[in-house]
């Protein structure tokens, strides 16, 4: 039986930012949404990633 997982409690959060309102409010909501979806996997096509690695054979 697989040991169940202990979300903890969040009572507050400090967040210093030196920015302007915009890119704090664009920062927060990228925060919010890494929190939101830390537990399902992310919404990419596979088109984001093939065709985009590097193979490269090295010689013994």
């Amino acid at each position: 039986m697989p040991r169940q997982r202990e979300i903890p409690g969040i009572n507050s959060v400090t967040i210093i930012y030196n920015g302007d309102k915009k890119s704090f409010d664009t920062f927060m909501e990228a925060m919010i949404n890494d929190y939101l979806n830390s537990d399902s996997m992310p919404k990419c096509s596979d088109a984001d990633f093939v065709g985009k690695i590097e193979i490269i054979e090295e010689s013994a």
